[in-house]
């Protein structure tokens, strides 16, 4: 097998991965609380506020990025995406109508459409222009591992969007996560942009600005200052960190290992608030489940079994990053991934376990296990993909004839 065609295999791969979780999380966006049933009667919106029709594109742009990442630019134009993105969206809007507290509306379908369009077009610009000098300039296609971690944020920040905003908690969670992803952001402009040529800092940080926009429109609508308060913030750190100068790098693993660790005490405050905001509703007698309470079945309970999915996607992927060069395969990190998420797995549970009327649950805390070894999956993937473009980039040996 050649190696563009090993390297398409990788691609493709790691593409659908993403889509998959993607595509789960805007899934459980578009249709909480799940409560299906036949209406007395149809329900169907013909218009819609500006912002919940940006809010619907802005969905469906990571949808289009990452399809297009695992289907070749040459297979289909992006025409078909965008026909693909209608199709997808019409079947949602088709169950919006089973949905008790939901109403469908073909201008949601649109929206949605050109969202996953625009996902495409961004992906293939990126892709012509994926190499430049000599050098892979494709940091938008994941050519570094830590971008991956950008982009798995995007989902988390959607989810902590939904939350109800009245929670105390919730105020400083959305910043932590911004913060978390800027700090990589501008490392990366630091240490890997700013030496290749490829960006300066104020163009990074405005993609950190859009990034964090991208996660928190949900809360468009509701919270509009805290979005753009946010996004100013993600900006300004970006550019602070990223316009400094260069380090010198680390004889393995570059400047990886250093930045994840500056900016890891972020989400492990965010970790923290996460598993604590749950207890102001009340402390009683510790209590075990072996599946799910029947108090999970409210909204407020799917959105954050949600987040905890996300949040532990996330821890998944980290470990695997810290452990990736001295383990260069899955099955030879998942005793670690295995260790640390049954460790802190059971330390969420048996703090839930003081939960009034929820307690702790065998189910739940198998499923967030479960999202860290996933979350150590999609890592490995997109390192073997960042393996296979490296070798692609590299000089081929000339041979006489």
């Amino acid at each position: 097998m050649s190696a563009p065609s090993r390297t398409a295999d990788t691609g493709m791969r790691l593409g659908y991965a993403l889509l998959g979780y993607m595509l789960g999380v805007a899934l459980i966006i578009t249709l909480l609380p799940f409560n299906f049933r036949r209406p007395d009667e149809w329900r169907m919106m013909l218009g819609g506020d500006p912002v919940d029709v940006v809010a619907n594109v802005l969905l469906f742009i990571p949808l289009g990025f990452f399809y297009r990442l695992a289907q070749p630019a040459r297979r289909r134009s992006a025409l078909w995406v965008l026909a693909l993105g209608a199709l997808v969206s019409g079947a949602i809007e088709t169950a919006q109508l089973f949905e008790a507290v939901r109403n469908a509306s073909p201008l949601d379908v649109a929206a949605n459409a050109i969202g996953a369009w625009l996902g495409a077009l961004a992906a293939d610009r990126v892709a012509s222009g994926g190499k430049a000098g000599g050098r892979l300039v494709g940091w938008l296609v994941l050519e570094l591992p830590l971008m991956g971690l950008v982009y798995l944020l995007v989902p988390l920040l959607w989810i902590d969007a939904l939350s109800p905003a009245a929670q105390a908690a919730r105020g400083a969670m959305a910043p932590l996560l911004g913060a978390f992803g800027a700090l990589l952001l501008g490392g990366m402009q630091r240490h890997y942009f700013a030496p290749a040529g490829t960006s300066v800092p104020h163009r990074t940080a405005a993609f950190a600005s859009l990034w964090f926009i991208a996660g928190a429109f949900p809360a468009l609508a509701a919270r509009p200052g805290n979005v753009v308060i946010g996004a100013l913030g993600a900006g300004a750190l970006c550019w602070w960190y990223g316009r400094r100068a260069p380090g010198a790098p680390a004889s393995n693993r570059r400047f990886e290992a250093s930045l994840l660790k500056l900016a890891a005490p972020f989400y492990a405050a965010y970790l923290v608030l996460v598993a604590i905001a749950p207890l102001r509703d009340g402390i009683a007698a510790w209590t075990l489940y072996t599946g799910f309470p029947d108090a999970a079945s409210a909204q407020i309970e799917i959105v954050r079994l949600l987040e905890l999915v996300a949040a532990f996607t996330l821890v998944g992927y980290m470990v695997a990053e810290f452990g990736g060069r001295a383990l260069p395969r899955y099955r030879d990190a998942v005793p670690r991934l295995l260790a640390w998420a049954a460790a802190l797995a059971c330390a969420l549970e048996v703090l839930w376990g003081f939960r009034a009327g929820h307690g702790a649950s065998l189910a739940r805390g198998g499923l967030v296990a479960a999202a860290a070894l996933y979350g150590g999956w999609l890592y490995y993937l997109q390192r073997e993909h960042v393996v296979r473009l490296l070798a692609e980039a590299e000089p081929q040996p000339q041979t006489q004839t």
